[in-house]
């Protein structure tokens, strides 16, 4: 499979995610509000390792979904493509593989690794 559609299957699937992340935590805060008991429940809740798995995950599904919307964004502005486009018949390589893509995706991963290691410290240890 090509990186450039693994990308899009991967924004689409944490895009679903953080939906539903969205869902359950106003159903959530809702259900907090029916008193003091519910509201201690729910700091009980937030003590459990998978809870903060859970928000660990939640959160590098954000940055991935952010920082490939900017990726997104910046191949429809022209931004991340070559200098020319050429038609398809006379281009050796496609769009994707241009140096600018490339770099961009690989401050995806160097930004993401450095994330995820920080919500990993703040969250699980």
């Amino acid at each position: 499979m090509q990186l450039n559609r693994l990308l899009a299957v991967f924004h689409r699937i944490t895009g679903w995610g953080i939906l539903a992340y969205i869902v359950f935590h106003v159903v959530f805060i809702h259900q907090i509000s029916f008193g003091s008991g519910a509201w201690e429940g729910a700091l009980e809740l937030d003590q459990n390792i998978v809870v903060r798995v859970v928000l660990v995950l939640v959160d590098v599904a954000l940055l991935f979904h952010a920082l490939n919307g900017v990726r997104i964004i910046m191949v429809e502005w022209g931004i991340l493509l070559p200098a020319k486009i050429r038609p398809p018949e006379l281009t050796s390589k496609p769009w994707h593989h241009n140096r600018r893509h490339r770099a961009y995706i690989l401050f995806m991963g160097v930004v993401g690794t450095l994330m995820t290691i920080f919500f990993v410290i703040q969250y699980l240890l």
